[in-house]
């Protein structure tokens, strides 16, 4: 441990979250100091602590206390990413392209199985030496760091390894879901944007037929095979809404009450949604889920 100027440190690692707001940081700071250094390389690049920088110098600090790391660019980035990964702003597909490089690396730092002394069962009071794989291990060492799952870990590496550059895109402007991802991953990349559009506004059980086919026979024939209809999350929305409708109606009928018992306003909307029900060319799903509400009356 020792101390740098802050001018002398460089703020240049694409790692680094600059710009967001650090005003509770600062506060903490001036209230209890800088209790985590900052870490930095031998060149003075900072690797990780970017928004406890900032706090520093908008504070008016000149210096702070820093832990020099001097491995090899690898093992320097892997500082970076382990930084970011206990952040809770990152979002989905972030923390995923972070699990990925950072699986990348830690296979190249450490290729070879690991061996590592542990008894062969709770009974066992020897212990016997077993090899633990690379891949074994880096899910155990992020599972402990984030809080994620192994699994969760290792679905998350295979959805941005599997996903085009289109996807990715998509996931981020809120056009796709986790589960319509998962999904689309499963069709070869280049195949991805061509399907992508197509898909954008399918229900995930009609994203299953589209891939099943897709593979089968191709997209072009998926396409043919599932068409979009315009408006198709919103019918997907509406027939949600409506089947919980249908399930807390049949509820309250087991209890004796009626449409005639329901407060003014709840009869008004029910009436209104029968109207739009009657309404010509309302979506086919909707209309039967309506019916089945009408009974009440």
């Amino acid at each position: 441990m020792e101390k740098r100027k802050l001018n002398e440190l460089k703020a240049t690692n694409p790692y680094l979250r600059l710009g967001t707001d650090v005003s509770e940081l600062e506060k903490s700071i001036q209230t209890l100091g800088l209790i985590a250094p900052l870490v930095i390389s031998s060149d003075n690049v900072i690797l990780a602590g970017a928004r406890r920088y900032q706090a520093m110098l908008n504070l008016g600090h000149t210096e702070a206390p820093v832990m020099v790391v001097n491995g090899n660019a690898l093992e320097k980035e892997l500082v970076s990413i382990d930084e970011n990964l206990v952040r809770k702003d990152l979002s989905k597909i972030e923390i995923e392209s972070h699990l990925r490089r950072a699986k990348e690396i830690y296979q190249e730092l450490f290729p070879e199985p690991e061996k590592v002394m542990s008894s062969e069962s709770p009974e066992e009071q020897a212990e016997v030496e077993v090899e633990v794989l690379p891949a074994e291990k880096f899910l155990t060492m992020v599972s402990e760091k984030t809080g994620l799952s192994p699994k969760q870990i290792h679905e998350a590496i295979s959805r941005d390894e599997r996903s085009a550059p289109e996807v990715k895109e998509a996931r981020k402007n809120g056009e796709l879901s986790l589960s319509q991802t998962n999904e689309i991953v499963k069709l070869k990349k280049e195949d991805q944007p061509r399907a992508l559009e197509h898909i954008k506004e399918l229900p995930v059980r009609e994203i299953k037929k589209f891939v099943k086919i897709a593979k089968a026979q191709g997209v072009d024939e998926a396409i043919d095979a599932t068409p979009s209809l315009p408006h198709q999350k919103d019918f997907d929305e509406v027939e949600s809404l409506l089947k919980r409708l249908v399930k807390k109606m049949k509820q309250l009928e087991l209890e004796g009450i009626v449409l005639d018992d329901y407060p003014k306003k709840s009869q008004e909307l029910f009436q209104e949604l029968m109207k739009l029900n009657q309404a010509e060319g309302h979506y086919s799903s909707s209309r039967s889920e309506a019916h089945e509400v009408s009974a009440y009356q």
